[in-house]
């Protein structure tokens, strides 16, 4: 499959090769007070999630420079819709979706460019693209994210167009589906109708 590009940024499948081990060894989030645990995933977690197929990571480079920017993982997943308490179990209908479960840029790419805004450049020009190849021949509807609880994440995703549930529908899903490494975080989604293919 084909990997989407921009004119600046190249986007790559982690493989674990030499030049994949740098690109991890320079990468540092811009906020470790809030996003430390973007990092230690890309740095102590992600090859032996890629050798166990429980996820996917891309990595993202400045073409010219070789640079690290960012990263991001994906993994498959459904939500679930429309519960239904019935006389001994719980119904309710499901829909597929992509879990972007990890994506952050580089502070060091970031500090050295001035290149604020490049994570919303990464989701829109690459992740997004990428989502709607893998949608040619996979049912996925959702893009959704179990986003940490802090006001400026929340009000970021939100900017990428991420939305919250109401609260009765949030505290139901998160009944159901929030894994245990995602409990204090909160679900976000939005609907791959919400882009053009263009």
């Amino acid at each position: 499959m084909h990997l989407p590009e921009t004119e600046f940024l190249a986007c790559k499948h982690l493989e674990g090769s030499a030049k994949d081990l740098q690109f991890i060894r320079d990468f540092e989030v811009p906020f470790p007070e809030t996003g430390k645990g973007l990092e230690v995933y890309l740095k102590d977690y992600a090859i032996q999630d890629e050798q166990a197929g429980r996820m996917r990571t891309y990595l993202v480079s400045n073409k010219a420079t070789n640079e690290s920017v960012g990263y991001f993982s994906l993994k498959a997943g459904l939500i679930s819709i429309n519960e239904v308490k019935q006389p001994e179990t719980m119904a309710f209908d499901t829909l597929p979706g992509v879990e972007l479960a990890n994506f952050a840029v580089n502070r060091r790419f970031v500090d050295k460019y001035d290149s604020h805004g490049i994570g919303h450049v990464i989701f829109r020009e690459l992740i997004i693209p990428f989502i709607f190849q893998l949608a040619e021949n996979l049912g996925i509807c959702v893009i959704y994210i179990f986003a940490l609880p802090y006001p400026k994440l929340i009000t970021a995703y939100s900017k990428y167009g991420f939305q919250r549930l109401s609260s009765g529908a949030e505290s139901a899903l998160h009944r159901r589906l929030k894994p245990n490494y995602d409990q204090s975080c909160i679900f976000m989604y939005q609907t791959l109708r919400q882009f053009s293919r263009g």
